[in-house]
């Protein structure tokens, strides 16, 4: 089904987050064994006036973690993208919603790790406009901060990152 998704161009990245090379997605998992090679992705959630956290489940045709719970939108930066560029764009193709960079509060970024080669940038959009489900999803619900983590607890599964954002977007809205 995302057949597309195979043939775009990632920039492949150095532990500084300096663009060095490229790579079709389709082989992006050969940088598992090349460390000091990682990729960019994006991550958010989406939160109501009310506080509520919009969190959908990805299409069972999705070739990473089919079926599982997601974020509110995320995707891999694509050749030549910045982060604001691609928080745009997955806003837009994930949730049919136009926004601008300076619509996104920064959360954390996290570093590439031992199990994850990617520099992950993670985002909250508060707003009022509803989004519309993508062909990426299946289904979505709203759900307050603090239900979060049981919701994906009880869910199984989740993409595993979501996990550690959950933790870092309930500290966040606590400070």
């Amino acid at each position: 089904m995302f057949e597309h998704e195979e043939k775009e161009r990632l920039d492949v990245v150095d532990h500084n987050d300096t663009v060095i090379d490229s790579i079709l997605r389709r082989d992006m998992m050969q940088l598992r064994d090349t460390p000091g090679r990682y990729l960019r992705v994006i991550e958010l959630f989406l939160q109501r006036p009310n506080g509520d956290i919009y969190l959908p489940r990805r299409s069972t045709e999705k070739k990473l973690f089919p079926g599982s719970l997601d974020h509110s939108a995320a995707g891999h930066m694509l050749q030549g993208e910045s982060y604001d560029t691609a928080l745009v764009r997955e806003t837009r193709e994930e949730l049919c919603i136009d926004t601008a960079p300076s619509d996104f509060v920064f959360v954390k970024k996290f570093t590439p790790s031992k199990d994850l080669f990617y520099f992950r940038n993670f985002y909250l959009l508060r707003s009022s406009q509803e989004p519309q489900l993508s062909d990426e999803h299946t289904e979505a619900v709203w759900l307050p901060p603090s239900q979060l983590q049981l919701f994906v607890d009880r869910d199984v599964p989740a993409k595993h990152t979501l996990y550690e954002d959950i933790s870092e977007l309930i500290n966040f809205l606590a400070r």
